[in-house]
């Protein structure tokens, strides 16, 4: 084996590995998120039960509030056909009017709450429907990506071995070169010729280093980004 078809190797190894660096990188992060997406909605609905108590508890005091206005009104409007002046029934008018504002802004606070309590009803109801699917479909594929990070450490043993195998055939000074090029060119050390150009960055690559490129001679490399050329 030349080396170049080495250096080749050698790279497609490294870019195996990168690949799974790349993923298991993200896959812990996918899992949390999942984890994350069922709490939320555990906890929505968890909270919304609670407001839905809390505005029960309002409710029935609102109903207590007004049974116990009107009570009042019915009972001042009585009074009105026993007062024997104008003064008393001006009065008793005053309180019947003071009493009914107050009944206004409770049968307001009332509706308004009453409101709320059927849209968390509603929104609850929908979160409860997808809260059984959703954590199926979470298990499944919490499972998944966990065993996918299982597969991918396996892989990733396997071609560290193949790696270390390649690296010992590779003589000292191009292992050395092309480790500065692979941390310089984020991970991409080697690059096919296209046409006249350097497949990484697009430079020109000379006609007589072209034919001895395709002709497996060399190695050679790119003047202007310094990759290996194949």
């Amino acid at each position: 084996m030349s080396v170049i078809q080495q250096i080749v190797t050698l790279q497609h190894i490294d870019s195996q590995l990168q690949d799974i660096a790349e993923l298991l990188g993200d896959l812990p992060g996918k899992v949390t998120a999942l984890k994350d997406e069922e709490s939320a909605l555990i906890k929505s609905v968890d909270d919304g039960k609670e407001r839905i108590k809390t505005l029960d508890l309002e409710l029935n005091k609102f109903e207590g509030q007004m049974t116990d206005i009107k009570g009042k009104i019915d009972k001042h409007k009585d009074q009105l056909f026993l007062v024997t002046n104008n003064k008393q029934y001006d009065a008793l008018q005053h309180e019947i009017d003071h009493l009914k504002g107050q009944l206004d802004e409770i049968e307001t606070q009332s509706l308004e709450f009453t409101e709320e309590k059927e849209s968390l009803e509603e929104r609850i109801k929908t979160e409860e429907e997808n809260l059984e699917s959703l954590s199926q479909d979470l298990v499944g594929r919490r499972e998944k990506l966990e065993a996918l990070m299982n597969d991918s450490s396996e892989e990733k043993e396997k071609l560290e071995a193949q790696r270390a195998d390649q690296r010992g055939g590779i003589d000292g000074a191009t292992l050395s070169r092309y480790d500065r090029i692979h941390t310089a060119r984020k991970g991409l050390s080697v690059v096919t010729v296209e046409g006249s150009a350097c497949g990484g960055c697009g430079a020109f690559v000379p006609p007589q280093i072209v034919s001895e490129v395709r002709a497996g001679k060399g190695p050679h490399t790119c003047d202007s980004c310094s990759r290996f050329l194949y």
